[in-house]
């Protein structure tokens, strides 16, 4: 077997977007990988007969996007960058299953617009419009900012920007905006958080004008009457539509303060509007919900295991069980499910599921696993006081009984995230240059119930005593592992806990924080997730100074000793680029060995492939500069 290098990146093939003909013959999904060659991520579609399962690749440009049904042997698509089409207008071709050239079907006078079939070649249409005065849309001189926020993550000014949606009638050529001019529309444009029906569509969007504030509503617009009408106002964000019995259900992630911030809630409003309440208060998570020939399927999470399940009466549900496998946007196709999972270690797939059993259907990464050597995830759980906090311990590769190796400590984002022991490149990487790597979801990290989110007020407290306890008690159960090398990593609250990590103990010999937020003042006037922090911490600059600067790694910069790696994006607008600067200083002027890499143009979830493999060397080079 191959040790698993940067290069070999380009191996990994990511399957997503999975969509059924409307026969219920075939699958379309889109197919992502690496070009390490030429510094970009493509996308390749895919189709897969579900009787044969026979995959046929589908375009072979790389650049296909918001790839959809058009019937049963034509798929219609966008392409992203390239080619000679006008800045205001988006591009859709036609491929038939077969095959063969794509040819173009329309051209929507609007740029980068998403679309999907409503049915007589007319489509529902989402896309950005400006609000800005004409002498006020000159972005290379100078920018005027008078709302909040008035920049979007990698750079993107968003001041008086909107998300629209649109009706556009191919055959008369005409595009009429169905949104409010102020109205911006929520999530990416997915089949769950728009819902359409003979009589209308229903999405989610914030109205607002010169301050977001996190206000979500369900709205509906009716096709005869051409009428807006509110259904309910929320604060939260909300996720997973669905229609049943004439309500709209769904998830509501929790952005009040208190205690329940991200808790999600299970909530509905008739499509009359002016009745929300709270169906449920589930202690797992909700994910993707899916409705086709009136069968609803969702995904819930709980200990960080997937399970799929459907709805049976009201908010009655069974789960539908997939051994082995995490179920991730099943799709109900006769008496059979379609849906993408995932097993331990392995990259998603599409499988089926029929009278009690699973077949997995495609197989885009069986090369990868055949011909590179991986390491194991191995759960492991310990006991923190009342806390049970799970996690896993990779073995480095070509491990050998008896000898000694240094350890990575990787902390997820959040604190509000999860780890689970699906397949994670970087984890790869590491156990391959001999590294073991340990991971846990301490206290604050969801899927484990409310009460065990809850470090509202009180980051870098229960969280980073269930992480210490968690390495001792590896320590302790790997003696493999050496106590003198080992290394702290993680980004964004990942981030916030190495740095805070390094300014309590010295355990650990060598830290990179990456994309991390360190000083909860400045964080407020600067982070366009305010909201969240500030939540987060409990605390404003002006309602409790001192709360933000308790829970600030910046305060106890002066008693860091461990050398110190930066990494933080240039155009990150969630944890600026300021931030970093601030520890970095901090640290320089103590005498700690550190440093500040900056990845240039990307924010705080994008980078360019070689950013990304180019992060991963510096890692290691740092961590071996301690460790080895």
């Amino acid at each position: 077997m191959k040790k698993f290098c940067n290069e070999d990146y380009q191996m990994l093939r990511t399957v997503r977007g999975l969509q059924i003909s409307p026969d219920g013959r075939r699958a379309l999904y889109t197919v992502q990988r690496m070009n390490v060659k030429r510094d970009a991520y493509e996308n390749y579609l895919w189709l897969l007969d579900l009787e044969s399962g026979r995959e046929t690749q589908l375009t072979t440009g790389g650049r296909e996007n918001g790839a959809f049904w058009l019937d049963n042997n034509h798929v219609l698509f966008s392409t992203v960058g390239g080619g000679d089409v006008p800045v205001n207008e988006t591009v859709f071709y036609s491929i038939t299953v077969d095959g063969g050239e794509a040819v173009e079907y329309m051209r929507i006078p609007v740029a980068g617009a998403q679309a999907s079939l409503l049915g007589n070649d007319r489509f529902l249409v989402r896309a950005d419009t400006d609000l800005n005065p004409e002498t006020e849309r000159n972005q290379d001189k100078w920018l005027f900012f008078d709302e909040y926020p008035y920049w979007g993550d990698g750079g993107s000014y968003e001041n008086r920007h909107r998300r629209s949606l649109f009706l556009w009638d191919c055959a008369a050529g005409e595009l009429r905006q169905l949104t409010a001019p102020t109205m911006q529309t929520f999530m990416t444009f997915c089949s769950d958080d728009v819902l359409t029906d003979k009589d209308g569509i229903c999405y989610v969007g914030y109205d607002y004008d010169r301050d977001e504030a996190g206000r979500a509503c369900i709205c509906r617009y009716e096709w005869a009457s051409g009428e807006t009408k509110i259904l309910c106002r929320d604060s939260c964000y909300v996720f997973s539509l669905a229609q049943r019995n004439g309500r709209v259900y769904y998830g509501a992630w929790a952005i009040e303060d208190g205690p329940a911030i991200a808790s999600i809630r299970i909530k509905s409003v008739s499509l009359n509007g002016g009745d929300m309440r709270v169906d449920a208060e589930p202690q797992w998570e909700l994910g993707t919900v899916r409705q086709r020939d009136g069968v609803t399927l969702f995904q819930r999470t709980f200990q960080a295991k997937t399970i799929m399940a459907r709805w049976t009466d009201e908010l009655e549900y069974e789960d539908i069980p997939t051994p082995g496998i995490n179920p991730t946007c099943p799709i109900s196709v006769g008496e059979d499910i379609i849906f993408t999972g995932w097993r331990s270690n392995r990259l998603p797939e599409i499988y089926r599921w029929r009278d009690g059993q699973v077949t997995q259907l495609s197989h885009q990464n069986d090369e990868l696993y055949d011909t590179y050597s991986f390491s194991v995830p191995e759960p492991f759980c310990v006991e923190d006081g009342s806390d049970k906090v799970y996690g896993w311990v990779m073995k480095p590769v070509e491990y050998e009984p008896g000898k000694k190796y240094p350890g990575i400590l990787n902390i997820h984002g959040g604190p509000h995230g999860c780890y689970n022991d699906a397949f994670t490149c970087e984890h790869q990487r590491w156990a391959n240059e001999g590294y073991f790597v340990f991971f846990c979801n301490p206290r604050g990290s969801t899927t484990y119930g409310v009460d065990f989110m809850n470090v509202t007020g009180r980051l870098g407290e229960e969280d980073f005593h269930n992480v210490m306890a968690f390495t001792d008690a590896v320590l302790e159960a790997y003696p493999g592992l050496d106590p003198e090398r080992l290394a702290i990593t993680g980004q964004s609250y990942g981030g916030f806990m190495t740095s805070w990590a390094v300014g309590h103990t010295d355990r650990f010999k060598a830290a990179t924080a990456r994309m991390s937020p360190i000083n909860w003042i400045s964080m407020h006037g600067t982070s366009v997730e305010r909201w969240y922090g500030d939540r987060v911490v409990a605390a404003t600059p002006w309602t409790d100074l001192d709360a933000l600067w308790r829970q600030s790694p910046l305060r106890y910069a002066d008693r860091v000793t461990t050398p110190t790696l930066f990494i933080q994006h240039e155009k990150d607008q969630y944890c600026p680029l300021e931030q970093a600067q601030q520890m970095f200083v901090a640290l320089l002027e103590r005498g700690v060995d550190t440093r500040l890499m900056v990845n240039r143009g990307c924010g705080h979830g994008g980078r360019r492939v070689s950013q990304l493999l180019h992060d991963i060397d510096v890692m290691l080079e740092w961590f071996g500069r301690y460790l080895m």
